[in-house]
């Protein structure tokens, strides 16, 4: 049985256009960063999806996630897979406040029996608490348009992490456009690597990951 928390040996996908990214090898271990870099237009974002069971790539791949088999096991490969970042799939409601997507997230992860708690200070802590680290707080009835990139992305990877996942895939940590802020958020994914999370992101920046310990896995536009 694979150690690895990803393995892929010649992971690819097609569409009806053509190439969409790939081929891939790659082998990630548990509790590490691996930084996906690459410039918009190289599959980056689909390469994330597929890692996270919600993409199938072409039938020729061999992908196991966290020991499962893809894409033949890819509910239960979801079942401890977290998405962040994602355009169109965990966007966040600007007029909503911070503490309403606490509690929507929580209901949507709680026994259709149990109620989800209150969105009040003390659970906005308790979820956040864990991604924020260190970093001010947001509070429960801070409307979502008033967050700076920084919480806002945060705020996504803490609904995220609700979950418990054992991998989390965050895309486009450049939405963060300020390079000095983006680190914050590194920081963040690194900190929760470090607690034993396996965390895949992407970028485009290429100079993203000097002088880090961090895996990077340039892509590149397949060729037609």
């Amino acid at each position: 049985m694979s150690t690895s928390a990803v393995t892929a040996r010649g992971l690819q996908l097609h569409g009806d256009r053509g190439p969409v990214f790939g081929p891939v090898d790659l082998e990630i271990a548990p509790g590490t960063l691996t930084l996906v870099q690459g410039p918009q237009g190289t599959g980056r974002t689909s390469l994330l999806l597929a890692l996270a069971g919600r993409m199938v790539p072409d039938p020729a791949s061999d992908l196991l996630v966290l020991g499962h088999r893809l894409p033949a096991q890819r509910a239960l490969a979801q079942r401890e897979t977290a998405l962040a970042g994602f355009t169109g799939i965990d966007e966040l409601d600007d007029s909503v406040t911070v503490g309403d997507h606490v509690r929507e997230r929580l209901a949507w992860l709680a026994p259709w029996y149990r109620r989800a708690p209150r969105a009040d200070q003390g659970t906005v802590d308790r979820v956040l608490g864990p991604v924020f680290g260190d970093l001010p707080l947001p509070a429960a009835q801070t409307v979502v348009w008033h967050l700076d990139e920084v919480d806002a992305l945060l705020l996504r990877i803490a609904l995220a992490m609700a979950q418990r996942p054992r991998l989390l895939v965050v895309d486009d940590v450049d939405q963060v456009h300020d390079r000095a802020r983006r680190r914050i958020v590194w920081d963040r994914l690194d900190a929760l690597a470090g607690s034993g999370v396996t965390v895949v992101a992407s970028c485009a920046d290429p100079d993203e990951a000097v002088g880090t310990r961090w895996t990077v896995l340039p892509v590149s536009a397949p060729t037609l």
